[in-house]
């Protein structure tokens, strides 16, 4: 009877050994594909001078804001924004260490949520509070060819330039302007952003 039970807890024992070592193999899947997921997105986040059609035509100059110099950041605050405490890891790296890119005196974090779903907030750096971008579900596309598009001193944000269908080669933006007063961001349409309209 000693040598069934022993048996029995060998075996229990390279059960348990086996399925810790395809629950480490899983998870290590898991992270590689959320990275390669990030990467994809952080890819295609464009806060930055790269010229294309549909860049050129939209009119940041027109939603210009002062340029700000900052001495020092305010600290982070957050406990400004329930949304905010569930990425506070990635809000305080940026915040360390990023630059204002945002209308004037904010600092973003733009981050993937999910396959094709981008999320993430502005901090200002002059009171620490945080505030949510009009990204997620909410404000996606089904076919978006670039998302994300804001410039360090202006208040127009870019959530999306999005397709119809793939064979299109029209584009619409999903647009919203910083309202400083306000604290929020509003939806614009496209006569308003677009150059010479």
């Amino acid at each position: 009877m000693k040598t069934t039970n022993s048996v029995f807890i060998f075996f229990l024992c390279l059960l348990f050994i086996s399925c810790n070592e395809a629950a480490k193999k899983s998870t290590e899947l898991q992270k590689e594909h959320t990275d390669s997921i990030t990467e994809d997105i952080q890819d295609s986040v464009s806060n930055d001078n790269e010229a294309s059609n549909y860049k050129i035509a939209l009119d940041f100059e027109k939603f210009a804001t002062q340029p700000f110099e900052i001495t020092e950041k305010a600290k982070l605050d957050i406990s400004s924004n329930d949304a905010a405490k569930s990425f506070k890891t990635r809000i305080i790296d940026a915040y360390k260490s990023s630059k204002i890119d945002f209308a004037s005196y904010y600092i973003s974090v733009v981050f993937g949520c999910g396959t094709g779903c981008v999320s993430g907030f502005i901090i200002d750096t002059r009171d620490g509070k945080v505030y949510n971008l009009p990204l997620g579900e909410e404000n996606a596309c089904p076919l978006v060819e670039d998302r994300a598009i804001y410039k360090p001193n202006s208040k127009l944000f870019i959530a999306g330039v999005c397709k119809e269908n793939p064979a299109s080669e029209k584009v619409y933006y999903n647009a919203f302007l910083w309202d400083e007063s306000k604290k929020l961001f509003l939806k614009v349409g496209e006569d308003e952003i677009l150059k010479g309209q």
